[in-house]
């Protein structure tokens, strides 16, 4: 066979992947004035509600000669970096005033985490994330850096909370016992996909689990612009970048790392630009810095990037424009998911998406042994993996649960109704969800695209219901 004539590495990354084909499939049949039989995306992480607005400001911009050059450099121009820095200090309220010699620039946040795991970890080495988590993030430390994800079970617990980080001690003690050792823990901060923010104790907490076992702790904050609030969510946690804690007697602040891009908060996918903002390391970007070649970002990029942070009143006129935008999506997706039934992760005020929970709909509710699927108790990992269905009941200790294969197969039956009525919603088994019966449900398009959207969804859950959630 010819995937024999490829290196490990390559065979490694066989095959692409389902959640990866989806993606495709949806990318090259989307929904517009050109394709209105096409697939309504309400599952990617793109934010079109100031589209219109970014572009009308970018075609004002003179395309200069100098934008066909290399210009300073692969690493971030000196104007983007310094631009950055001023940013970070204007919007994020560090302890300490970041510096452009403390930043790198890369082609997108895929491209700044491949790189910050080539400088934290060694091939086969783990890197702790909490479940549910961003689905690409497995493959952005594994696919050339060779590292290994670990996924951390919440096992009932809130996956941002305090209590959480026993869990992340726990499968840390787990790894090394089998040979895996632990290098860094990755936050997504705010988080996706649950849309939240975590709280300062729970930040600090992280820190404090880093320093007990030399870990690098890499914060996620794309989405730390894009925050909204309605008067159903005005209670919920704040963003605080982790730039904003005094980290003494915390963690030592070399093993501190941010990391930024253009995609989520700049409404900017396909311009591909992200950062790494190492304050205390330089040993680390110096040695980035040498492999940056591979992930140089364009003259383009970079100096659009640049001209937007730098016109302030522009930028403050877009990040609360796009706030009450995101607020009015957030209220729309609710009030759906309110008429139709739907629960959703409450305390949700970032990002573009909400955690959608369709298990009632689809009697995929999971609990502690008892499946009448016959399938029982099974060992791995040291540890009984438990087939479930009633809901809000704990497994025994020293068991975790696993979804039954029914709930698995409601699920995919689901997704195909879905797909079938050409509306695109991320499954919960994309984020390594503990569950069957997890979507993620982005709210950030256009609200005309929006409203065709969920009238699709609604159509098909109303199915759904006819046909008793796709019960066998």
């Amino acid at each position: 066979m010819s995937e024999q004539t490829l290196s490990k590495r390559s065979q490694q990354n066989l095959p692409a992947g389902a959640s990866f084909e989806k993606l495709i499939q949806v990318l090259g049949d989307s929904y517009g004035d050109n394709n209105l039989e096409g697939i309504v995306s309400l599952g990617v992480a793109e934010n079109g509600l100031m589209h219109e607005e970014l572009a009308a400001y970018f075609n004002k911009l003179e395309f200069k000669s100098s934008f066909l050059t290399y210009g300073d450099g692969p690493f971030g121009s000196r104007a983007l970096r310094s631009a950055l820095s001023s940013f970070f200090n204007d919007y994020f309220n560090p302890v300490q005033k970041v510096l452009p010699e403390q930043i790198l620039v890369a082609g997108g946040v895929t491209s700044v985490i491949d790189l910050v795991t080539v400088g934290v970890a060694d091939e086969g080495d783990g890197i702790l994330i909490g479940r549910p988590l961003y689905t690409s993030f497995k493959n952005d430390v594994r696919a050339r850096a060779g590292a290994k994800m670990v996924p951390v079970s919440a096992q009932g617990k809130d996956p941002i909370s305090e209590e959480m980080v026993a869990q992340y001690e726990k499968e840390l003690q787990k790894q090394e016992r089998q040979g895996t050792k632990i290098r860094a823990i990755i936050l997504s901060s705010p988080h996706n996909p649950l849309g939240k923010c975590y709280s300062i104790d729970a930040l600090k907490a992280y820190m404090r689990f880093c320093q007990k076992y030399r870990l690098h702790l890499i914060s996620d904050e794309v989405y730390a612009m894009s925050i909204y609030q309605t008067p159903s969510n005005a209670s919920a946690v704040p963003f605080t970048s982790v730039l904003a804690i005094d980290t003494t007697n915390l963690i030592d602040a070399n093993l501190l790392h941010i990391l930024y891009g253009m995609s989520k908060d700049f409404s900017s996918n396909g311009l591909r630009g992200g950062i790494l903002l190492s304050q205390h390391n330089p040993p680390l970007l110096s040695s980035l810095k040498s492999i940056a070649l591979f992930s140089w970002p364009a003259s383009t990029t970079e100096n659009y990037w640049t001209a937007l942070l730098n016109n302030r009143p522009f930028l403050d006129y877009y990040f609360a424009e796009n706030s009450r935008r995101l607020a009015a999506g957030y209220a729309r997706l609710t009030s759906f998911f309110t008429a139709h039934g739907i629960g959703w992760v409450e305390g949700s005020n970032a990002g573009f998406f909400l955690w959608a929970d369709f298990r009632g709909l689809l009697g995929a509710d999971i609990g502690v042994v008892g499946d009448d699927d016959g399938a029982g108790v099974e060992e791995k990992g040291g540890e009984q993996m438990v087939e479930a269905v009633a809901v809000n009941e704990k497994p025994a200790q020293g068991q975790v649960y696993k979804t039954s294969r029914r709930a698995k197969e409601r699920d995919e039956w689901f997704f195909g109704k879905l797909m079938e009525a050409k509306v695109y919603v991320a499954t919960g088994d994309a984020f390594f969800a503990e569950e069957h019966g997890w979507y993620r449900v982005s709210f950030s398009v256009p609200e005309p695209i929006l409203k065709v959207g969920l009238e699709r969804l609604g159509r098909v859950l109303e199915e759904v219901k006819k046909e008793g959630g796709g019960a066998r």
